[in-house]
């Protein structure tokens, strides 16, 4: 049985001179929050070589090393994951390419009452949010 969701936000980002970054002191103040309630485990899934566009990949490895910066800086143990070994894990015998529509329905079988929306207004089910779940239950299998 999966574990409940005890919260769930989308990344926090700010604008520049072309489309947004990650904001770190949003990130930061948003795990000292968490880091008052307990221990605090985080697993970042590493970016891949290949995307769609250099600027896509940049700002992809921006974000990435934002955060783990500050994790190290915080001391907040964290574990670093490729998006193949959590999907290999919770979500078997997916085909390469297949893998959105077969997370919504593994996240809709481990959480009914979840939408997966953005917000109220929103109609579809917000990807990287699904993915976020099913990594941080992937890291209560596999006990990180």
């Amino acid at each position: 049985h999966a574990g409940a969701l005890i919260d769930r936000i989308e990344m926090p980002t700010r604008g520049k001179s072309k489309g947004n970054e990650v904001d770190g002191f949003a990130v930061r103040n948003y795990l000292l929050t968490l880091r008052a309630t307990g221990p605090v485990t985080a697993i970042l899934e590493t970016p891949g070589k290949f995307s769609a566009g250099v600027q896509a990949i940049s700002s992809m490895w921006d974000s990435y090393g934002c955060i783990r910066g500050i994790l190290e800086s915080l001391e907040i143990r964290h574990h670093r994951i490729t998006p193949q070994a959590w999907q290999k894990v919770m979500l078997p015998g997916c085909a390469k390419g297949d893998t959105k529509p077969a997370a919504l329905q593994r996240a809709r079988q481990l959480w009914p009452e979840e939408t997966w929306l953005r917000s109220h207004r929103c109609t579809k089910p917000h990807d990287g949010m699904i993915d976020a779940a099913l990594i941080a239950e992937y890291g209560r299998l596999k006990k990180l």
